[in-house]
């Protein structure tokens, strides 16, 4: 019952980032259901077991509801230069949390700030920049925006500029953080980094190299702090202190130096935590730590999915947003499957041999804890490594029960230098050794959503309590016709769908998804950041793609080579199957873009240059007409070389102009072109030096998607969007509506959705 009531909260939390519901009114009917339950509990079990479970439904979406309505209430600024001052609070490589002092107006408050400089967590540091409020700046489905996780953690804002002073932390802590990183740099040893980022949780400085080669062997969680170093810490001083108090026989006898011992252990991970760093994913793993420890204090070990459950309820109620971040998901479910899968095979395979014995127990978690958190990896790392079972039976014992040890070992006692060089070579015998077996990474993998995440749960905990009738009858009768209607449904979609047209909100660019009829799948631009320092193709367009069941493009499609519209395609060129790679006549002077050519030529992608006049035909309803850039275009000017293609299905119509001006518009009116359109793209942005008159009158597009976003000053332009205005003609926006999504069944009816 418990942990339906927590799996209640969870549905809450849910429920209460999909919607906007009204927190008075639920807060009224909490207390009405909380003053109801005693009075009915003794007459009607049932329905006050209901009531319980419609109350921690409602905490849930009250407690998110309540950090949502902080992130709201952010006093106004004014973006202009100033000089900031504040103490480093978190710090990862690229991105810096602090804790503002001045201006005294943004006193406590919580800015990111994006540098690479090495930075320690208590460093007081000044910057001189512009400061904003820190809003999510991509709106498409199927991803998280990491601002919109920061906000939630109380960081409403973001500064842009230079770090003029920094000068080290001074408290104790922070003091004790340096001390000991100082003491690892000065150590000699190898993989400095690795065992920063093991003892202190400082991955600032950690090898690119490192972590792929982690990630690609499905260890990577190792790297960061979590419930496995916690874990490992506090059983490290529980069972010493155990030994100890057992050497009093009475105390041995009567089992009290168990529970003395789990009670005299809980300190350690706190000092751990505070040693690393104090960050989110620590203190979670703290706060299970600590329950478990508990458990055994009072005797309730063997209620382990209570003690569970009652983790993720203290963890959710302090940390709500937690329920979207993997490290919370890959936590809890690798622990649940842990113990049912033990609790269920480990009594077959349980031999009188300790070492056997060991062996096989290490096997069975961690083939359990690979097959539990399978959906949720491949969800957010978009891969698998089938054989990570074998790496994490040599990385876990070599990094986490031995380097970790010897590694803090090392930081605080004398000489304790040749101790970290020991360390250091034990991390290096364990990356030599998962280079050798760096193989069998599947990359990339369709993503499930959530409901496919939920039918293999339910299919994984029908198959692993078989022999109970109802679950067997449930899995039948239930489950897999469900599977069977899924799949069949899926198919149906990918192949035989009308077609649709996706502009994905990558700001100012272009990404452009078509999913055309018999399941051709086009992918037009790739994004990207105009100072070049984001890489959309990864972040943005693979896990739509992912999600959309696309692992194949037919086409990719490159209107011109200006790094918003080409930046993301290097990615999703080296990922994706990709047909047939396509660009138009310009000259070719970008390094991006010769970057593209050279992986598109060791790819052995078929490449094709597309002109006015030319007709691609993809079936009888489907075809591109060409219409820009003109055969003998100079290519100098590579807006105008843009690409303009018109996409017909049947009675329906898409237009897209790339970045073209005005004369080039001019030109394509004179020349005949059937320019006329049910949908269009806009020209450049929403350039004041396109979409003129003429053209629009020549289009007369029913709507009309603008491509969008913050950051060049005068796109789009308000005269453009007057023009579009006054000739009554719907304009959506990927700045205003996020992702827009517009469909045909090709007889002129068509079905549009954002995503904001």
């Amino acid at each position: 019952m418990f942990i339906i009531a927590v799996l209640s909260l969870i549905l809450g939390i849910y429920l209460g980032v999909l919607y906007d519901l009204p927190l008075k009114l639920l807060t009224i009917l909490l207390f009405f259901f909380i003053c109801l339950t005693p009075l009915i509990i003794l007459k009607k079990i049932r329905l006050a077991a209901v009531l319980i479970f419609i109350c921690f439904l409602i905490t849930g979406v009250i407690r998110i509801g309540i950090v949502t309505a902080k992130t709201s209430a952010v006093p106004c600024i004014t973006e202009e230069n100033k000089i900031y001052e504040g103490y480093i609070t978190d710090s990862s490589r690229h991105i810096k949390t602090i804790k503002l002092i001045t201006p005294s107006s943004l006193n406590n408050a919580g800015a990111a700030f994006i540098t690479d400089r090495d930075l320690n967590i208590g460093d007081r540091i000044s910057a001189y920049g512009k400061i904003r409020e820190l809003s999510p700046s991509f709106h498409n489905p199927y991803t998280i925006s990491w601002k919109w996780l920061k906000k939630l953690e109380g960081i409403n804002y973001e500064i842009k500029g230079k770090v003029i002073t920094v000068l080290p932390g001074k408290n104790l802590i922070q003091t004790l953080r340096n001390k000991l990183k100082k003491t690892i740099d000065d150590s000699g040893a190898k993989h400095q980094d690795v065992i920063k980022a093991l003892t202190i949780g400082d991955m600032t400085s950690l090898n690119e190299n490192t972590k792929n080669l982690f990630l690609k062997t499905g260890t990577s969680h190792i790297l960061s702090i979590s419930g496995l170093h916690v874990s490992i810490i506090t059983g490290f001083f529980f069972f010493i202190i155990r030994w100890l108090l057992g050497r009093y026989r009475l105390l041995r006898i009567s089992g009290r130096h168990t529970k003395y011992a789990s009670l005299m252990a809980i300190p350690f991970p706190f000092i751990f935590m505070i040693i690393s760093g104090s960050s989110i994913p620590s203190v979670r793993a703290t706060i299970m730590i600590t329950v478990f420890m508990l458990s055994l204090f009072f005797e309730r070990q063997r209620e382990i999915t209570n003690t569970i459950a009652l983790s993720a309820l203290i963890i959710l109620l302090i940390y709500p947003h937690s329920l979207f971040m993997p490290s919370f998901q890959l936590s809890f479910i690798s622990i649940l499957f842990i113990v049912i899968i033990m609790g269920k095979l480990y009594p077959h395979v349980r031999l009188k041999n300790t070492y056997i014995n060991w062996f096989s127990t290490s096997v069975l978690t961690t083939v359990a804890a690979t097959i539990g958190t399978l959906p949720i990896v491949i969800y957010h790392f978009y891969g698998v490594n089938p054989i990570c079972v074998i790496h994490n039976l040599i990385s876990i014992p070599f990094m986490c029960m031995v380097a970790i040890p010897v590694g803090f070992s090392g930081m605080i006692l004398p000489y304790g230098e040749y101790l970290l060089r020991i360390t250091g070579e034990l991390i290096n015998l364990n990356i030599a050794v998962l280079s050798c077996l760096d193989f069998g990474y599947i990359f990339p993998l369709i993503r499930p959503n959530l409901f496919e995440m939920m039918l293999f749960y339910a299919l994984l905990l029908c198959i692993i309590f078989s022999k109970k009738k109802l679950l067997l009858s449930f899995l039948i009768f239930i489950i897999f016709p469900l599977l069977i209607v899924h799949i069949s449904f899926a198919c149906k979609n990918r192949f035989n769908n009308d077609f649709s047209m996706n502009f994905i909100d990558v700001g100012i660019g272009d990404a452009i998804l078509v999913e055309a009829s018999k399941g051709v799948r086009i992918l037009i631009d790739g994004g990207g950041d105009f100072r070049g320092n984001f890489d959309t193709g990864r972040t943005i367009v693979t896990p739509i793609l992912l999600s959309k069941k696309i692992l194949t493009l037919d086409y990719v499609i490159n209107t011109h080579p200006h790094g918003d519209h080409s930046g993301g395609l290097p990615y999703i060129l080296n990922t994706f199957k990709v047909k047939t790679f396509v660009a138009g006549k310009y000259d070719i002077n970008d390094s991006k873009f010769i970057e593209i050519l050279k992986i598109v030529k060791n790819k052995k992608i078929k490449f094709q240059i597309w002109k006015q006049g030319d007709k691609i035909s993809m079936d009888n309803d489907t075809a591109i007409l060409v219409m820009n850039p003109w055969q003998d275009f100079p290519g100098d000017d590579q807006n105008n070389a843009s690409l303009v293609m018109k996409f017909i299905y049947k009675n329906t119509s898409f237009l897209l102009t790339g970045d073209i001006g005005s004369e080039v518009e001019k030109r394509l009116i004179l020349s005949g072109m059937p320019l006329a359109s049910s949908i269009m793209k806009i020209p450049h942005h929403g350039s004041r030096n396109s979409s003129s008159l003429p053209f629009l009158f020549a289009v007369k597009p029913d709507i009309a998607v603008l491509s969008a976003g913050s950051g060049i000053k005068g796109l789009p332009s308000e005269e453009v969007i007057e023009r579009y205005r006054m000739l009554s003609i719907p304009v959506l926006r990927t700045d205003k509506n996020g992702f827009i999504q517009i469909s045909s069944d090709g007889n002129m009816n068509t079905d549009t959705r954002t995503y904001r």
